[in-house]
């Protein structure tokens, strides 16, 4: 009889352990099932936003900025129909003319740092090369393939973005004067790194990560986000009083491409 019982003992615990190992299991494919939709719900939100930004870049360069242009235009006709006498008109007008091209300038800034029309109109090649020459005080270097794979827009758009976030990091932060921006495929063309390397003071890795989180520093934070949502790897490498470098490789065919 005992061991009639300690069989049916046994034969119970099997029965839970395999209902147990089922709900473990069904609970793990919900949870990869909920990371996937948080995931692509994610990369739907910065796909909106980037679409966002490139038709407010669009409308203050081609609408307010054109609006501004005629605007200085007809100041000017007006400035020369005025008598040899209208002294004071004509100062005026000049003084007109000068506020209506500093916000002229200023809409043109903030329609380049929303979205670089560059970008969408001559690809990712021409608008590092614009990024480059566009950052105050630093000397950048660039070392770019003779000719880029094959990159979707989204991949260029976080590749360019990355590469604005560090260089203005290494501009307001890092006192750095000399920064190198390399970007080349490997792997048979399958993968893209990115690595900017400036000559800054560096920091603790640590520390800036953390003010990251609590959305102050250098936005590293979000930067390794965005890049783990379209599957890629975020290597940073810095010691203080020894410069930073930020090493991204992404892959050209996203695990992700199944998303609806």
């Amino acid at each position: 009889m005992g061991m009639a019982a300690d069989s049916a003992n046994v034969g119970e615990l099997g029965r839970r352990i395999d209902d147990l190992m089922r709900q473990h299991a069904a609970l793990l494919t919900q949870l990869q099932q909920d990371q996937h939709r948080t995931r692509h719900l994610a990369r739907s939100v910065w796909r909106i936003e980037e679409e966002a930004r490139r038709r407010i870049a669009r409308e203050l360069h081609d609408g307010v900025g054109q609006n501004l242009v005629a605007l200085m235009r007809q100041l000017d006709v007006i400035s020369a129909g005025l008598p040899a006498a209208a002294t004071a008109g004509r100062e005026g007008l000049l003084r007109a003319r000068e506020l209506v091209q500093l916000t002229l300038d200023d809409t043109r800034s903030l329609s380049r740092l929303l979205r670089p029309q560059i970008l969408d109109d001559l690809g990712l090649e021409s608008a590092l090369r614009w990024l480059a020459r566009s950052i105050e005080g630093l000397a950048v270097t660039l070392e770019l393939p003779e000719q880029l794979p094959e990159i979707s827009d989204e991949i260029s758009t976080l590749i360019f973005r990355v590469s604005q976030e560090a260089l203005s990091n290494a501009s307001r932060h890092s006192g750095a004067t000399q920064v190198k921006v390399a970007l080349n495929a490997h792997a048979n063309g399958q993968w893209i790194r990115l690595e900017i390397d400036d000559n800054g003071r560096g920091c603790e890795l640590s520390q800036a990560l953390s003010a990251g989180r609590e959305g102050h520093g250098s936005g590293l934070g979000g930067m390794r986000d965005r890049i783990d949502l379209f599957d890629g790897k975020l290597d940073l490498q810095s010691t203080p009083g020894k410069g930073f470098r930020i090493s991204i490789e992404l892959p050209l065919r996203s695990a992700m491409r199944n998303d609806p």
